[in-house]
């Protein structure tokens, strides 16, 4: 991310928090001897930084190393600190999203989004917020303009603009097309209004976990480096190409080749980035899953289910289309054939290609009708898992009700539904029921 914020009134604006801050936990230890046995009584030495271990063994017998020193930059602190906030606020957001003009690995990047996150309301719909961190050097007014631009494209309701000392005068300007300037002295006193301790650096927007994940998990070459590098781009950038059933469809794909991995014997970090992915994807699969109700929710269940099989049949291209498409080319080829073979007069047999659904389209239509029959018990079902499985699964903590209730209140009813989600998930991709600390 270009031009991040680095001059010196912003360096002195977060050098207590740097140098201060630690990740906040939920009373929490695991300091177990380095020396323990396993149920077969043998001794295990949990201090070899090279151990290879499975990658979804829920790791207790290595000692917790998250209390070293990583160095987090004062452009990633401030976008963790967005990326926290706007989470506060409501939404499901994400970090440092590429936007490409079509979703091959050769398509030119359009820019980066900082912080990039959805609010979902209790009917599905939804509305998406970007956050624009930039120093001092970014001229305001040119700036407003080219984020008006990526605004259009990309779809997106609300932008913040965070800035210091941006003129009142291009404040309004910018807020007559639904860009909000937020500047840094700002962002405390909206961290106090929804009661975020400047310590807490949790899950999600835990920079000192999360910064490092894309790229241990892209650099892992067991058995090749092609599958990892492959998974990595698509959660961090060609993703956001796709239209929702392709979405679907891909992260199922992605976790299949995931729950695969499980033969091989990984370090403890390539096992942790691993388990990382894993749930990058469930909450990206999540998220398109929630894209499609808000499309089906007002339609009966027969209707529901013609639209689900036609989009998980053609993806981006529709059923009429394609068949449109295939049986153009049979008859362009016969004819073809019968200009050199003038005594030609087989039939034409149009095959089937394509035309059938995935294995699990009944499963996942049960799913489909499982939350948009239940609205209110899947709302803020994104949030959850995202808290969940970053700060608890991701790094072997028991979960925390208490923790949680204070940021979700409705805490039973999503804990029901998250648990209906993730064993339809390990039920289609092989993924193990016990990585997941809600189906134990």
């Amino acid at each position: 991310m270009a031009d991040k914020i680095g001059n010196n009134n912003s360096s002195d604006f977060n050098k207590d928090i740097l140098e201060n801050t630690y990740v906040k936990s939920d009373n929490f230890t695991n300091n177990k001897p380095s020396n323990e046995r396993s149920p077969n009584n043998e001794v295990k030495n949990n201090n070899k930084g090279s151990e290879q271990i499975s990658v979804f063994e829920i790791n207790d017998k290595i000692p917790s190393k998250n209390n070293k020193k990583v160095y987090v930059s004062n452009g990633d602190l401030l976008e963790y600190r967005l990326k926290r906030l706007i989470y506060y606020m409501g939404y499901f957001p994400k970090v440092g999203v590429i936007l490409k003009t079509f979703n091959e690995e050769q398509a030119d990047m359009i820019t980066d989004l900082d912080v990039y996150g959805f609010y979902i309301h209790k009917n599905f719909a939804s509305k998406a917020i970007w956050a624009d961190c930039k120093s001092g050097e970014a001229k305001p007014l040119e700036r407003v303009s080219w984020i008006l631009g990526v605004k259009s494209l990309a779809g997106i309701e609300d932008v913040i603009f965070v800035k210091r000392g941006v003129r009142l005068t291009t404040k309004q300007f910018a807020r007559k097309s639904g860009i909000q300037v937020l500047d840094l002295d700002m962002i405390t006193k909206l961290e106090s209004d929804y009661n975020i301790q400047s310590n807490d650096w949790r899950g999600s927007w835990n920079p000192y976990i999360q910064l490092e994940q894309l790229r241990i998990f892209q650099k892992i070459n067991i058995p090749t480096n092609d599958i990892y590098k492959r998974i990595g781009s698509f959660i961090s950038s060609n993703y956001w190409s796709f239209d929702n059933y392709t979405k679907i469809k891909k992260t199922i794909t992605a976790l299949k080749q995931l729950s695969e991995i499980e033969q091989y014997p990984l370090q403890q970090e390539q096992q942790k980035a691993v388990r990382w992915a894993i749930f990058e994807l469930i909450n990206l699969f999540v998220l398109a899953t929630l894209n499609i109700c808000k499309e089906l929710y007002y339609f009966p269940d027969k209707d529901k289910k013609d639209t689900l099989f036609e989009g998980l049949i053609s993806g981006e291209i529709s059923l009429k289309k394609r068949t449109e498409i295939v049986d153009v080319t049979y008859k362009i080829a016969y004819n073809i054939i019968r200009q050199q073979i003038p005594d030609f007069n087989l039939p034409i047999k149009i095959p089937n290609l394509g035309m059938e659904p995935p294995k699990y389209f009944e499963a996942f239509y049960n799913l489909i009708l499982r939350i948009t029959n239940d609205p209110l018990n899947y709302f803020d079902i994104l949030r959850f898992l995202d808290f969940v499985l970053m700060e608890y699964d991701l790094e072997s903590k028991n979960i925390s009700e208490e923790s949680i209730k204070k940021i979700l209140s409705n805490y039973k009813e999503l804990t029901i539904s998250s648990k209906t989600i993730l064993h339809f998930i390990c039920s289609i991709t092989g993924l193990r029921r016990d990585i997941f600390q809600l189906l134990k």
